[in-house]
């Protein structure tokens, strides 16, 4: 039981500290490095157009409880990478697993880093023991930017922002042949850009998270190491505000790209709309955001089909439920953060697409961020999106589909864990 004199304590100790860490992984571009994230590349990367970083933003509130928001600029994270990271981190610095909230930026312009080959790129002549090195390099620097994050702590307020930012399109036109990949104007959105600041007490800005919905693929497959457009985003705020770490929250982007596109001019122009975005978002009226944190995570089954004949790729439109049967599960993690009943954060896991975030925001009160690509890979559909085809419906996996069941599955469990961090739901 606490005394009073602690009580005391913690009353009057400050609402959060912050810290914050930046490193560079960007690779030697000497190095024969493939970039994954394009299966039209051909060989081995030309240079390095743009580097590319690892941060870290450490939060503490006044009870000591930590979240660590972990970004870098590669494509994925894997399984056995969070598991790595979890590991570390509850060994060096006693952090609980729901205490990492890591968020790759998703960029197609990074080397790859797959040692278990897990991720969606086409086989070609690898060098393991490159690819290997580089992934001890990355998980090394990741670990070096935690530790500094928390060792940066000091006293901080923050602040949530909210604006929106019209870059992205859904990408999923219906044609005569089926579902392509074109820009299609009335397909579902989400323009949402949130904004969490932390400010230390003489009024410098230190941290800044921006959250967007969005593919980082404007470049096209050209075959240097970049950020794209979130990369020069993080960039051109860090210029902005000097003091700053700045760190992109990819959303439900599954479906969602940027258009136009194609060119490095087009990247940096829409890297500069997003960043005017946060800064729009900055001018309007703060939302303080007090602690205690809360934070959460579970993991669910999703179920994968099969065609009864077991031909998966020639059966891709299979009408739902006919003639096909649940051949496994696989496992889905989902994690929610809380900050008081100030600002909810879901991270939902792999390339979700935006249905998911925009039907969360329907059933759960505001302010509430949702975040994706996290914890593993690979595309989540909806149903609907099952029942139309499409490369979002089955590029999971090389065989089977994920069953009908999965939306409902991962909304029921996603708004269950909003609810146990103070989310509230709009019709209550």
């Amino acid at each position: 039981m606490a005394t009073d004199r602690e009580s005391d304590d913690t009353r009057t100790a400050p609402e959060w500290a912050v810290g914050t860490a930046t490193a560079d992984i960007t690779p030697d571009p000497a190095d024969p490095h493939h970039l994954i994230g394009f299966s039209a590349r051909d060989g081995t990367m030309d240079g390095v157009e743009s580097t590319i970083h690892a941060r870290a933003i450490a939060l503490e509130d006044r009870t000591g409880r930590r979240l660590v928001v972990l970004s870098f600029e590669l494509l994925f994270l894997f399984e056995s990478q969070r598991e790595f990271l979890e590991r570390e981190c509850a060994q060096r610095w006693d952090l609980e697993p729901e205490s990492l909230f890591v968020v790759p930026s998703h960029t197609h312009y990074g080397p790859d880093y797959d040692v278990h080959r897990e991720g969606l790129q086409e086989e070609y002549d690898r060098d393991e023991e490159l690819v290997s090195s580089y992934r001890e390099s990355v998980d090394r620097t990741l670990l070096e930017v935690v530790g500094e994050a928390l060792e940066d702590l000091e006293p901080a307020s923050l602040s949530y922002n909210y604006a929106q930012c019209a870059i992205a399109l859904n990408r999923r036109r219906p044609h005569e042949e089926g579902i392509g990949f074109d820009p299609r104007p009335d397909g579902p959105v989400d323009h949402d850009l949130p904004v969490l600041t932390a400010e230390t007490d003489d009024g410098t800005t230190k941290a800044i998270l921006f959250g967007y919905a969005c593919h980082p693929t404007v470049g096209m497959s050209h075959n240097e190491v970049s950020g794209d457009w979130p990369g020069y985003a993080m960039d051109h705020l860090e210029e902005s505000y000097p003091e700053a770490t700045a760190i992109f929250v990819i959303g439900c982007a599954g479906d969602q790209k940027a258009y136009p596109q194609g060119t490095r001019e087009l990247v940096k122009q829409h890297a500069q709309t997003a960043a005017t975005a946060v800064e729009r978002a900055l001018v309007t009226e703060s939302r303080p955001v007090r602690g205690p944190l809360k934070l959460t995570a579970d993991e669910i089954a999703l179920e994968i089909e099969n065609p009864v004949d077991g031909n998966e790729r020639e059966n891709r439109d299979v009408t739902d439920g006919v003639g096909k049967t649940v051949t496994d599960h696989r496992p889905y993690p989902i994690q929610a953060v809380g900050f008081g009943t100030d600002l909810t954060i879901l991270s939902l896991s792999g390339e979700v697409v935006a249905e998911f975030s925009l039907q969360l925001k329907e059933t759960l009160a505001s302010p509430l961020w949702v975040a994706a690509y996290a914890n593993n890979t690979g595309y989540l559909p909806t149903k609907r999106i099952l029942a139309e085809g499409g490369y979002e419906s089955w590029q999971s996996f090389e065989d089977g589909l994920y069953a009908p069941t999965t939306e409902e599955r991962i909304l029921t469990k996603a708004t269950a864990l909003a609810e146990r961090v103070g989310a509230r739901r709009r019709d209550a």
